[in-house]
C-alpha cells in the first residue's frame, strides 16, 4: 500500500510505500524502523524534521502495559543506532523517509505487540506497529525451527503462530504419527 493508496485519501499516489507493521523476534536489540513523513493537508513529501523540532514526540505502548511509555528524541545516523535517534535519510534521494531507532524496552521479551507513535507539528506519520515473536523471522533456515524436535516444534508452533489452525496441527501430528510409524517398521525390518 502507498500513501495514495489509503481508503478516503484522495491524494496522488506517492512513490514511498507504508510499511507501518513489522513481525520482529522479542528481545531483538538495536532495531531501527524506516517512516515516512507526509504532510497532512496535501499529503506531499515532509523534509527537514528534527528530534529537537519542538513539540516533536515519540511513545510506544506495549500489550499487557500499565500505560505508555515515552521516548526521548535525539539525533541519529543512517545505519547507526541510538535509542530515540532519528535521522531524515536523505531529503532529495528519498524525501520524507526518516530512521528511527526504537529503545531495546518497545521489543523486549513479555509482550507480543508494541505500537509506536512519532508526532511532530507539521507532519504526519503512520504509526509502526510490531508483531513481537518467539522466532526471528530473517532466519534463513526455516525461521529458526530446523533445530527444534517434532514435540517442541509443535509447542512452538501453537505458542509462537497462533493464527495456525488446529486442524493444521492436527494434520501435522497425523503425518508426524505415521512417519514415527514408518521408521518403526523400517527399523524392525532392518534388525529382523
Amino acid at each position: 500500500m502507498t500513501m495514495g493508496d489509503r481508503p478516503g485519501s484522495g491524494q496522488e499516489e506517492s512513490p514511498v510505500p507504508v510499511h507501518g507493521f513489522h513481525t520482529v523476534k522479542a528481545g531483538t536489540t538495536s532495531k531501527s524502523f524506516f517512516v515516512h513523513a507526509v504532510e497532512p493537508e496535501s499529503g506531499a513529501a515532509r523534509t527537514g524534521l528534527t528530534s529537537d523540532i519542538p513539540g516533536a514526540s515519540a511513545a510506544f505502548v506495549r500489550e499487557g502495559d500499565a500505560g505508555p511509555r515515552q521516548v526521548t528524541l535525539v539525533s541519529g545516523r543512517v545505519g547507526g543506532h541510538v535509542e530515540g535517534g532519528l535521522v531524515e535519510v536523505d531529503p532529495d534521494l528519498l524525501p520524507g523517509v526518516y530512521q528511527f531507532d526504537a529503545p531495546d524496552a518497545m521489543l523486549a521479551d513479555g509482550s507480543t505487540q508494541a505500537i509506536l507513535i512519532l508526532r511532530f507539528p507539521g507532519a504526519e506519520i503512520e504509526p509502526v506497529e510490531v508483531q513481537l515473536v518467539a522466532y526471528d523471522p530473517q532466519d534463513p533456515k526455516c525461521i529458526g525451527m530446523t533445530q527444534l524436535g517434532d514435540e517442541r516444534r509443535h509447542e512452538f508452533l501453537r505458542r509462537a503462530l497462533p493464527r495456525l489452525t488446529e486442524q493444521e496441527l492436527a494434520l501435522g501430528e497425523a503425518a508426524e504419527r505415521e512417519l514415527a510409524g514408518r521408521l518403526a517398521e523400517h527399523k524392525a525390518g532392518d534388525g529382523a
